[in-house]
């Protein structure tokens, strides 16, 4: 039980490094959270600081979804605990910590590339599709809420084909933690105001 606890704990805790404001505050002397959509993630470091910024803060965010995973993967099999248990554990607390960080006052991005890049080191077929899925979506309808939405809603349907049941449960988790997330923007879709995805040229 202790091991899942510190899993938990260490997750959380990565899921607290957010890319944007770092970038924001060191380089650019600012608070990404005061600016444009005022969320510290990847549309709107693109929006407001242009590709390089929204590229950075993409791979940071994704990537520490993978490490927590990873952590908890080589800590699982030290301790002889269950490995697929530790890793979901990993990928939920890594994601909520970037949601909800205590470092950054809880006031944290939607948690979406954190997703795909803890479920990258899980199963990385499903998390490739599910990519590529967001990447058409939101090529075609221009609103990258309506490609996180469903691009996530993806995950339950790719585990329940690989007959992994814990995956389902935590990716319906997943998939209700980004519908939260997107409240605002499902309203806006809803009366026609969402912003559709426009590049900075800086």
């Amino acid at each position: 039980m202790l091991v899942y606890i510190l899993i938990v704990i260490l997750s959380y805790l990565l899921g607290n490094i957010s890319s944007s404001y770092i970038i924001s505050k060191y380089v650019f002397d600012s608070d990404i959270r005061t600016k444009g959509s005022k969320n510290p993630g990847t549309t709107n470091a693109l929006r407001v600081f242009g590709f390089k910024v929204g590229l950075l803060t993409f791979l940071g965010d994704y990537f520490k979804g993978t490490i927590a995973v990873l952590i908890a993967y080589f800590m699982a099999g030290y301790f002889r605990v269950d490995i697929d248990l530790c890793r979901y554990l990993a990928a939920l607390s890594v994601v909520i910590g970037h949601c909800w960080p205590v470092f950054l006052k809880f006031r944290g991005g939607k948690g979406v590339a954190t997703t795909y890049g803890a479920m990258l080191a899980i199963s990385p077929l499903s998390t490739l599709f599910a990519m590529l899925f967001f990447i058409i979506l939101v090529t075609i309808t221009r609103y990258v809420s309506v490609g996180s939405i469903f691009g996530v809603l993806l995950f339950p349907i790719l585990m329940y084909i690989r007959a992994d049941l814990l995956g389902v449960w935590f990716c319906i988790l997943f998939f209700i933690l980004v519908i939260y997330r997107h409240r605002e923007n499902i309203k806006r879709l809803i009366r026609g105001e969402e912003n559709k995805l426009k590049l900075s040229r800086k």
